[in-house]
């Protein structure tokens, strides 16, 4: 079975830009221990204060819940997604390459076990379940809500590992604004984006448009040369991408109405691994999708309800230089979810969610169009005994042809230790189910029809605390312990004819930590912030269905028990300085743990100012990422650069003043 082609990468080849490189120049030097993005630093367009974290209701709902904000993320309009949520987040990001395919990974499972929603709208690809987030720039994503574990139920379907919420807020009463940015960086890497909005007191629009492409023929250092360690470039690397997006909201006495809209088109050459020597198919790949959605929401007295309805189309074209390899796969999604809520007094809400999910795919390797209808309802009530304690129950069924499914749950209690509402310990427990995709049901040779949907049981216990002074020194502290038994694990293993198929083979257990420190200190025109994630997972096999399986009691692949990031920002009047650093662990390559990557560190660094200009702002920052030219792999076999250099120039405007411009 060729899956890696077919079922989950797929590419394009693309011309080369007649453009001439950037000269860049910059060297910083920062200690190994440092790094790190800027998560408290205030960004070069927006100006706004950045945190990671979780509003009030978010931080008191019993399971974990947190949020990157839309500061962090102008920051990075350089980046795609993966980058972002590798370095400010406690989950793993597996990647092919630079620019190459992108999965993540949530408490210690693999990336198909990662749900991501845009606008309530499911995105995970029907065929192969993956969504892939190097496609997702950071213009597609204003907001990111994350929450580990798939503790969430009132989504259609759900996921054991974890959930990546994508979104964005109405700016109502901001009126015109705008900003225009333009980057260049080493590898022929040039990116640019233009944003428009509006907001009156009702309605709120934003526009955006971005596009980026890169030759890619980067550095890298080949340790299995047969004439020994060499310096090399990477081949048939490069990468272009465009698309646009729209966001209307409209408000009406107690109802409002959004419309939220996306396109996107990737088109890339996917290297080949680097053994002892490159190997080079001529692979390429085509990427688009588009995704529309729509909500309606309204509140009267003590009953609030909603609809939201969309639909994604998503189109992977495979090329190699052998065609009997190309592939054509397509999928779609329509959804249309209903929410109705009634608070019969002050402590106490109930909820009702009932929606339908259409699934299509096809490809090349299969017989036909393949279709799945998945529908599911969810109660769930919110109940506040006392003052100081909130409960937590949701329950869900999901309804799908051919599979019996025995109904979710999520029990959680969050208790409020001190008057001032800092001290916070919370508790959930959980079961949930994930459905196998439409290729593991359906792929030729080797879908399996018989597949039974994975379920996992388990829970979690934290402490939170914030503390903000009146000095303005901000402090919060996360510490979260989880585990879990996942069943059912749905692989792909060949069988004695040689034909790889999915089966439901393993058990696993999964248990972990997570730590989450954050701080902004201010000494009187410098702003000193940082912020640190930390997670402790172990994902062992437990059991298996293979005869003499040596994968019983090993680590699932590219899962890191061990990884770190650490963000440290500074601002100081008109200048804005961050650096960022990542650890992680040994990340085993085989099932049965006997080869591994070996740990690595990565840091990068970031200099900046910002002019103002009456109610516009003109932002310069300069760059370099992998600053200590460390040699590293994300998936084996498949080098990423060593140090690059970018430049981002921005300008926006506003025609109102911004409420902290006073503090530029």
């Amino acid at each position: 079975m060729f899956k890696r082609s077919s079922a989950y990468i797929i590419p394009f080849r693309l011309s080369r830009a007649g453009l001439q490189a950037l000269l860049l120049l910059l060297f910083i030097a920062v200690a190994p221990q440092c790094g790190a993005q800027d998560m408290f630093i205030e960004d070069t367009i927006t100006i706004s204060a950045v945190t990671v974290t979780a509003t009030a209701a978010e931080r008191q709902t019993p399971h974990t819940v947190f949020v990157i904000d839309s500061a962090l993320m102008a920051g990075h309009t350089e980046s795609d997604l993966a980058t972002l949520l590798m370095f400010a987040a406690p989950l793993s990001v597996k990647r092919y390459g630079n620019h190459g395919l992108a999965s993540v990974s949530m408490r210690g499972l693999p990336g198909s076990h990662t749900t991501v929603t845009w606008h309530g709208l499911p995105v995970n690809a029907s065929g192969n379940g993956y969504t892939d987030f190097a496609l997702i720039p950071i213009h597609a994503a204003p907001s990111v809500k994350i929450t580990p574990g798939g503790y969430d139920l009132s989504d259609v379907s759900g996921s054991i590992g974890g959930k990546v919420e994508i979104s964005s807020d109405p700016l109502f009463q901001r009126g015109l604004y705008g900003s225009v940015a333009v980057s260049g960086g080493s590898y022929g890497d040039y990116a640019a984006s233009a944003v428009t909005g509006t907001g009156s007191e009702s309605f709120s629009a934003r526009m955006s448009l971005w596009g980026e492409e890169a030759g890619n023929d980067y550095l890298f250092i080949n340790v299995n040369a047969p004439e020994g360690e060499t310096e090399e470039r990477r081949t048939n690397s490069s990468f272009a991408s465009g698309g646009a997006s729209a966001d209307f909201n409209y408000k009406y006495g107690s109802s409002a109405v959004a419309f939220h809209l996306l396109y996107n088109n990737t088109e890339r050459e996917l290297p080949g691994p680097v053994t002892t020597v490159q190997q080079d198919f001529g692979e390429r790949q085509s990427d688009r999708s588009l995704r529309s959605v729509i909500n309606y929401s309204m509140e009267r007295g003590k009953v609030s309800a909603g609809v939201t309805a969309g639909g994604t189309s998503d189109v992977n074209l495979y090329y190699h230089e052998n065609p009997e390899y190309n592939g054509d796969n397509r999928s779609s999604l329509l959804m249309i979810r209903t929410r109705l809520v009634y608070r019969p007094n002050g402590m106490t809400e109930l909820g009702i969610n009932a929606g339908n999910e259409y699934q299509s795919a096809r490809s090349l390797s299969y017989s036909g169009t393949e279709r799945r209808n998945l529908f599911s309802t969810s109660l769930s009530a919110r109940v506040n005994p006392g003052p100081r304690v909130r409960l937590l129950l949701q329950v869900r069924q999901m309804i799908v042809t051919g599979m019996a499914i025995k109904p979710e749950f999520t029990a959680g209690a969050a208790v409020t230790l001190s008057p001032d509402g800092a001290h916070l310990l919370k508790a959930s427990v959980s079961r949930t189910a994930r459905l196998p995709c439409l290729n593991d049901l359906y792929w030729v040779p080797g879908g399996n029809s018989s597949l039974r949907h994975e379920n996992a049981t388990g829970g979690e216990a934290s402490y939170s605390y914030v503390s903000v002074a009146s000095s303005g020194l901000k402090y919060s502290l996360d510490l979260a312990l989880h585990g879990k038994r996942v069943n059912d694990l749905i692989q792909w293993i060949p069988g004695v004819t040689g034909i790889w198929s999915a089966e439901n083979v393993r058990s696993v257990n999964v248990y972990g930590m997570e730590g989450r420190m954050g701080s902004e200190v201010p000494l009187n025109d410098l702003v000193i912030s940082s912020y640190l994630n930390y997670a402790f997972t172990h994902t062992v096999v437990a059991a298996s269905e293979i005869a003499n399986d040596r994968a019983v009691g090993s680590q699932l692949i590219y899962i890191p028990v061990n990884q770190l990031n650490l963000n440290i920002g500074l601002r100081w009047k008109m200048l804005r300085a961050g650096v960022a650093a990542l650890y992680q662990g040994r990340r085993y390559t085989t099932s049965d743990n006997s080869e591994w990557l070996t740990p690595s560190f990565l840091s990068d660094a970031r200099l900046g100012a910002v002019l103002p200009a009456g109610t516009s702002k003109i932002g310069i920052e300069i760059g370099a990422r992998n600053i200590f030219n460390g040699s590293w792999e994300s998936v084996r076999n498949y080098p990423m650069p060593l140090r690059t250099f970018y430049l981002r120039l921005t300008l926006s405007f506003t025609d109102k003043k911004m409420k902290n411009e006073e503090r530029d």
